[in-house]
C-alpha cells in the first residue's frame, strides 16, 4: 500500500473529470468524422453489371468501375482553363466506414439518412455494360437522377473514355463545359451544347459565367465578332469586372478594328488581375495592328516562354516575328500551337501565312484549308487560301475564291487594306 496522499490540485480536477471528458471527445470526434462523410462530395462509382462473355475475357463488374474511375480522374486532370472545384471519384466499398457504436448503422448509412433528410443528393453512379451486335454499349445511372449516360463504341476502353465526361456533365458541369470547349469535334458542335446548358444553367451563376465565357470565345475564335461582343458585354453586365469577359470584349473589339477600346479592355484585364498574363495577348494583338510588332515580341516572349498563356499566345507571337521577318522562329510556335489547339483557326493560319513565307504554297494551302473547315468566316484564312492559289498558279480557282470570300474579308478592318493590295495586284 502506498503512504502518498490523494492527488488534489488542478491535475487532481482532471483526472477526475476524465471519465465525463471521455465520451463527450468520443462524441466530438464521432461528430467530426460524420461531417466530413456528410460533406463527401466525390463521385462513388458502383461495379458495373457486364454480360457473361465480356466477364469471360476479364473485364468484371469491378474492372469496368475501377477504369471508369480512373477515366473520371484522367479528364479532369486533363482540363484547362479557369480555376475550378476540383470532385474525386472512387469505387464504392473503398472509401473507409465503420460501425457508429451503440446504434449499430454504420457511419455511411448514418450519412445516408442524413442526406435524405436534408436534401443533398448523393453522387452514386452504377450501370451496365451491353452488347449491341459488333457494339458495346454503357449505360450509367446516378443516384436520384436515372440515367445520366447511354453511349457505344466498339471497344472496352473506348467505351468507359464516353462514358466519363457524361459524368461529370451531371455532377460537376463546369467541368465538363471547359472539357467540351477543347475536346469537341468543332466549335458548331461545341456551341450547340453549351447553347443546351445555358437553357438549364440560369440557377447556376458559375456555370452560366462559364458557358457565356466559352460561347464568345468560340464565336472570336470563328470571325463572329459582333456575336462575341454581344456575348461578352451580356456577361458584363452580369458579372462587373469579370476578368476573363473583359478579354473576350477586347478581343471582340480589335476583330471590328476599334484598337483604342480593345487595348482599354485588355488593360482593365490586366488590373483586375495583375499576376495573369493572358490579357498580354490581347495587348500584343493590338499593338501587332498598330504595327508595333518588336513591342508585341517583347511583351509575348517572357510569358511564352514560360508557359503562361495559351496557344493563343504563341500565335500572336509568331505573328509579331513574321511582320519582322522571322520565319523561321515563327514556324515551331505555329506549330505548338496547332498541338494544343488544333481547332484554333488563327494557329493554322499561322502556319500558312509561314509556310508561304517559305516558297511552299501547296503545304500552306493545306493549312489554310484546316483553318476554313474550323472557322468558315476567319477572314484571314480565306485571304490566304486566295494567295496560296495564286502562288500555285491557280488563277481561276483564285479568282473564284477571292470572289466567294470577299464578304468575309471585307468584314475584318484590319485586313481591307490587304484585299485592295489583292485587288490592284
Amino acid at each position: 500500500m502506498s503512504d502518498a496522499p490523494p492527488r488534489t490540485g488542478f491535475w487532481g480536477g482532471v483526472l477526475g473529470l476524465l471519465p465525463k471528458l471521455v465520451p463527450l471527445v468520443g462524441a466530438a470526434i464521432l461528430l467530426v468524422i460524420l461531417l466530413d462523410e456528410l460533406q463527401r462530395d466525390g463521385v462513388e462509382v458502383q461495379p458495373i453489371a457486364v454480360p457473361p462473355r465480356l466477364v469471360e475475357l476479364g473485364l468484371t463488374p469491378d474492372v469496368v468501375a475501377l477504369r471508369l474511375t480512373d477515366a473520371l480522374a484522367q479528364l479532369q486532370d486533363s482540363v484547362g482553363g479557369e480555376p475550378r472545384r476540383r470532385t474525386g471519384a472512387d469505387v464504392g466499398g473503398t472509401h473507409p466506414d465503420f460501425t457508429v457504436p451503440l446504434t449499430g448503422l454504420s457511419l455511411r448509412s448514418l450519412a445516408s439518412t442524413l442526406r435524405n433528410m436534408l436534401g443533398i443528393a448523393e453522387r452514386r453512379v452504377s450501370g451496365e455494360v451491353t452488347v449491341d451486335g459488333d457494339m458495346l454499349r454503357l449505360r450509367l445511372r446516378l443516384s436520384g437522377q436515372g440515367v445520366i449516360a447511354d453511349v457505344a463504341a466498339a471497344h472496352p476502353d473506348a467505351l468507359i473514355r464516353a462514358g466519363a465526361p457524361q459524368v461529370w456533365r451531371v455532377v460537376q458541369p463546369v467541368l465538363y463545359a471547359w472539357w467540351l470547349s477543347s475536346e469537341a469535334p468543332s466549335e458548331r458542335e461545341m456551341r450547340g451544347t453549351l447553347e443546351e446548358m445555358m437553357q438549364v444553367s440560369a440557377a447556376d451563376r458559375e456555370l452560366m459565367r462559364t458557358v457565356q465565357l466559352l460561347l464568345g470565345r468560340s464565336l472570336a475564335r470563328t470571325g463572329e465578332a459582333e456575336a462575341a461582343l454581344a456575348v461578352s458585354e451580356a456577361q458584363l453586365r452580369d458579372f462587373p469586372n469579370y476578368p476573363p469577359a473583359l478579354y473576350a470584349r477586347g478581343r471582340a473589339l480589335r476583330e471590328l478594328g476599334r484598337l483604342d477600346e480593345a487595348m482599354a479592355a485588355f488593360e482593365a484585364a490586366q488590373r483586375a488581375m495583375p499576376g495573369v498574363a493572358f490579357p498580354r495577348v490581347g495587348r500584343a494583338q493590338v499593338l501587332r495592328d498598330r504595327g508595333e510588332n518588336q513591342a508585341a515580341v517583347e511583351l509575348l516572349q517572357p510569358v511564352v516562354r514560360d508557359n503562361q498563356v495559351d496557344a493563343q499566345g504563341k500565335v500572336e507571337l509568331g505573328y509579331a516575328l513574321l511582320a519582322l521577318g522571322r520565319t523561321r522562329e515563327a514556324l515551331p510556335l505555329a506549330r505548338r500551337a496547332i498541338a494544343e489547339d488544333p481547332k484554333n483557326a488563327s494557329a493554322h493560319t499561322l502556319l500558312g501565312d509561314v509556310l508561304l513565307g517559305e516558297r511552299q504554297p501547296a503545304a500552306a494551302l493545306a493549312a489554310f484549308d484546316a483553318a476554313v473547315g474550323h472557322a468558315p468566316l476567319w477572314g484571314e484564312a480565306q485571304l490566304g487560301r486566295v494567295l496560296a492559289l495564286r502562288a500555285l498558279g491557280r488563277v481561276e480557282e483564285a479568282r473564284v475564291a477571292l470572289a466567294e470570300a470577299r464578304p468575309v474579308i471585307a468584314a475584318v478592318p484590319r485586313l481591307r487594306e490587304r484585299l485592295a493590295r489583292l485587288d490592284a495586284g
